[in-house]
């Protein structure tokens, strides 16, 4: 298979991955009938526990790792 398609299309190592992570143990998933479900249905009230975008960890542990949230959060306030 030419270019880049040969790395994408499943999780190994060398290749790029785009992964989202959502905790559904929760008090938000509780009544859920199982996982899928509870995340289709849940309104986007579960938190993100992990977010790999290109192979590259962004948020772990529902924590934004690749800036300062804080510094962020104030520039928007001030409208930077």
């Amino acid at each position: 298979m030419p270019g880049p398609r040969r790395r994408t299309g499943s999780l190994e190592p060398g290749k790029l991955a785009d992964i989202a992570v959502w905790r559904v143990d929760g008090l938000g998933a509780a009544g859920g009938v199982d996982p899928v479900w509870t995340f289709a249905f849940s309104g986007g009230a579960l938190p993100l526990e992990l977010l790999i975008v290109n192979g590259e960890v962004v948020v772990e542990h529902g924590e934004l790792v690749t800036a300062d949230a804080g510094a962020l959060a104030r520039n928007v306030a001030a409208g930077e």
